[in-house]
């Protein structure tokens, strides 16, 4: 007992002087802080709402019309052999794949709210239905950043297949498929066209408005660390831990194209709290999906490899990187530490899995 609120406590202590130390940078950075906050109000316009919005409006309307029950009727078989799903989950897949991060998250909170699907099958498919959209790969990353969008498709393709591989391996270690299915059978009935155009429309502002917020935020304070930070390598550890658009424009100056390629698998911790927020009342293991995005981003980043061996051939050059592909297996103690991250993270998520 007397431990209890010790530890209750020392953490409101913690928090306390995190906050203080939150408060001060702000005031000590402040100009910064201003420029970081400015630098994602710019992405938040130039990139996330134009990639982003079609593609969550488009996924609420498909839930909210009743479209995912009918195209999923046909594809129930292939969702339900390959990661134990009800086939009402086969659109939301599908433009979780297309439409960027949290396309997939709000598509399944939409599934959850109708009463389509149970709450077991929406914990399952938030762990592996994230994935970065073909406009910021493409386009951003490897149009912009590599000039190249062979660079983009590799990285794109190394995504899709990861999230395929992921989401099999999750309903192979799950012991509870198979159970607690809705069988598409929604409790709520569909809205009509307009109506269901009208409401995706309004979800889907209220959704992007949290995303941008977070991505402003997040911007603020890698700002603030670049200031306080010297060394790049901590630096861009920091970037691909907390925000991903920043991580893939500083990975793409001075490191290997395997690493932008896991930056965009791991995805980010602002990336993380914008899918939480976007899944509502569907409740995830948060140590488990953090595990299982590092997963995904090495994953991503071995496919890269080697597409970019297959297809690129020898090292190129491109406009502000240079893609150096022998390096990623780099003897260093860096690359041991991470390999054996990766393990643990693999072990606990098998045994996380196989708890439920």
């Amino acid at each position: 007992m007397y431990i209890n609120a010790a530890v209750g406590k020392a953490g409101t202590v913690f928090k306390a002087l995190v906050a203080l130390a939150v408060c001060v940078s702000i005031l000590i950075f402040s100009e910064s802080c201003s420029k970081g906050a400015l630098n994602g109000i710019s992405l938040c316009l130039n990139i996330l709402v134009p990639s982003l919005f079609p593609f969550m409006a488009a996924s609420s309307f498909i839930v909210k019309s009743g479209l995912a029950q009918k195209i999923g009727k046909p594809l129930g078989k292939i969702t339900k052999a390959l990661f134990g799903l009800s086939g009402s989950f086969a659109p939301v897949i599908l433009l979780s794949m297309l439409g960027g991060y949290p396309v997939g998250a709000k598509g399944i909170s939409e599934l959850a709210k109708s009463g389509a699907i149970s709450h077991k099958e929406a914990e399952k498919a938030a762990l592996f239905s994230v994935s970065a959209g073909p406009g910021f790969i493409i386009n951003f990353v490897g149009q912009s950043l590599y000039n190249s969008k062979t660079v983009g498709l590799i990285i794109l393709c190394s995504q899709i297949i990861s999230v395929i591989l992921l989401g099999i391996i999750i309903n192979l270690f799950d012991k509870s498929k198979g159970e607690d299915c809705c069988c598409d059978k929604a409790t709520d009935k569909p809205c009509s066209v307009g109506t269901a155009v009208v409401e995706s429309a309004l979800d889907s502002s209220k959704g992007i408005l949290g995303i941008c917020a977070f991505v402003v935020l997040f911007s603020a304070f890698i700002e603030i660390i670049s200031q306080i930070i010297s060394d790049n390598s901590a630096e861009n550890m920091l970037c691909s831990l907390l925000e991903v658009c920043s991580a893939v424009n500083r990975l793409s100056q001075n490191c290997t194209l395997e690493l932008t390629a896991f930056a965009i698998g791991f995805g980010g911790l602002c990336v993380h709290f914008q899918i939480f927020s976007a899944l509502g009342n569907v409740s995830v293991n948060k140590l488990l999906f953090f595990c299982i995005r590092i997963i995904q981003g090495v994953i991503t980043a071995l496919l890269t490899h080697f597409g970019a061996m297959l297809f690129l051939g020898t090292p190129e050059v491109f406009s502000t990187s240079k893609i150096e592909t022998s390096q990623f297996y780099g003897g260093t103690v860096i690359s041991a530490a991470v390999l054996i991250g990766v393990a643990i993270c693999f072990l606990y998520s098998i045994k996380a899995i196989k708890q439920k």
